[in-house]
């Protein structure tokens, strides 16, 4: 045991010694010789590239120097100024211990010479750099290098953002509120946008707010023109002549330019006016299944004339669709036309369609360029059918939901199993009736409006709604919007 416990100590007594030790050795400063301090650069004439703002511009590297046999250390100042001025305001920058070098990159070298110093874009300026290195002994006097000179030529810088304008864009020619397009990281100088563009013009800006500094169109549909300013004349646009998705990518360094019709509707949003509507514009629903199709399902009792516009907006610039023959009539199948370029709305071949008072789901397909208005007549009754509901699948015994004052809407409370849920509007036996279905398979409610499907008799659609908690649940149903609500209470 004295044998354990005199170890014990003896390295109780030596640790400070090693602690010390350790601590001695990485505090201090080896003799760095008599070199004398010197500053190199590994390129003498440099042309930043606006292509490559990461890449390496210039690297400078220096000598230790020497702390003349102090063992002391040293740090070291990194100084650079434009040559002539004797480093009277020059970029310092403190770079401590044990650093030999300051490297910078093409736009961060850009950017300095630009901003600091003042320079112009695409001049070549003369720079100076030197080190200073500063011993930590009070006898020895800081030790500066003779300066390397360097030529650099700059570049002017390009905007990192850019905007869409022009009336055919979603925000139209308002440049506080112009469409911001998505910068290509990858790409300096790319961007790219996907969206909807009706027919007309557009062009691209670089600040909101601000009409200039513009890309325009340049010699052909795959160049860019760069406008820098207003009191240049030449202010040409890309044009779309047939609405739809776009996708668009460009460069506005190299200036290419290209757009492609995407695949898709070429309307996201239609609107019902006339006088049903008292000639404001009211918004169609979008088919839950099938986005070339758009709905309108209203009480139309003023009956009279009406069309279809592209936009909520009576300028001349608008696309209406109407009827082939003016005054067409309810029916199904009907010829749609656009509104041909020359045509403006009041015009002589301002059709319309023209029905009678009364309750109608319209139906129109962008795809076939054809339109269904058919007169409503609403079911007397709507009923719950499933494994949720409270007689199953039992069709000749289906839940009866409860009538309205509005002839349309039905509402049902009461008890949901777990399990499927379906609404039949006539109770077929052969089960080959009308419905109303979900949008998709295993669709969870939810306590806000949901689009429903209306199924004719044989259509075979059969997607339902999936109850995943069983409770006490509240359910309205409006058969002329094709919508329900089913919230459990």
């Amino acid at each position: 045991m004295n044998t354990i416990y005199k170890l014990i100590f003896g390295l109780l007594l030596s640790l400070p010694l090693f602690l010390s030790s350790c601590t001695d050795e990485d505090n201090m400063e080896l003799n760095k010789g008599s070199e004398p301090l010197a500053i190199k650069a590994d390129k003498n004439e440099v042309t930043l590239d606006v292509l490559n703002p990461e890449n390496n511009a210039i690297s400078f590297d220096w000598t230790t120097g020497s702390n003349q046999g102090t063992n002391a250390a040293i740090t070291y100042l990194f100084e650079l100024d434009i040559k002539g001025n004797n480093f009277a305001d020059p970029v310092s920058i403190d770079l401590g211990r044990n650093i030999f070098s300051q490297t910078y990159k093409m736009e961060e070298f850009n950017n300095l010479l630009l901003n600091t110093f003042g320079q112009e874009a695409g001049n070549s300026v003369e720079l100076e750099a030197r080190v200073t290195a500063t011993i930590y002994n009070d006898n020895v006097k800081p030790e500066i290098s003779a300066p390397v000179i360097i030529k650099v030529t700059t570049y002017k810088p390009v905007s990192k953002a850019l905007y869409l304008i022009g009336d055919a864009t979603p925000n139209g020619w308002s440049a506080d509120n112009a469409t911001p397009l998505t910068k290509v990281t990858s790409a300096p100088g790319g961007f790219t946008w996907t969206g909807k563009l009706t027919p007309g013009k557009f062009k691209f800006i670089t600040t909101l707010g601000e009409f200039t500094p513009s890309y325009n169109k340049g010699a052909d549909n795959s160049k860019l023109y760069f406008r820098e300013n207003g009191d240049d004349p030449y202010d040409e646009q890309f044009e779309i002549t047939e609405g739809g998705s776009y996708k668009i990518t460009l460069n506005i360094i190299t200036l290419a330019f290209h757009i492609e019709k995407g695949a898709g509707p070429e309307y996201t949003e239609l609107w019902f006016v006339g006088n049903p509507s008292g000639w404001s514009f009211k918004a169609m629903t979008v088919d839950a299944l099938d986005p070339y199709v758009f709905h309108y399902n209203a009480d139309l009792s003023a009956g009279g004339e009406f069309k279809i516009a592209t936009k909520a907006d009576f300028d001349a610039s608008v696309v209406f669709l109407r009827p082939a023959i003016d005054k067409t009539p309810a029916g199904t199948n009907l010829d749609v036309v656009k509104w041909s370029e020359n045509e403006k709305p009041g015009g002589e071949n301002d059709y319309k369609w023209d029905i009678s008072g009364g309750i109608y789901k319209i139906s129109l397909d962008t795809r076939l360029m054809k339109i269904d208005i058919v007169p409503f007549t609403p079911f007397a009754m709507i009923y719950l059918v499933g494994e949720a509901t409270p007689n199953g699948w039992d069709i000749g015994n289906s839940t009866p939901m409860t009538a309205t004052s509005n002839p349309h809407v039905f509402t049902w409370t009461g008890a949901l199993k777990t399990g499927e849920l379906k609404f039949t509007c006539d109770k077929k036996s052969d089960w080959n009736g009308a419905w109303f279905t979900a949008t998709e398979a295993n669709k969870a409610p939810s306590d806000d409006v949901q689009q429903m499907v209306f199924s004719n008799p044989g259509a075979g659609l059969d997607n339902k709604w999936k109850i995943e908690t069983a409770g006490t649940y509240s359910i309205e149903l409006d058969q002329l919007k094709e919508t329900v609500i089913i919230k459990k209470i």
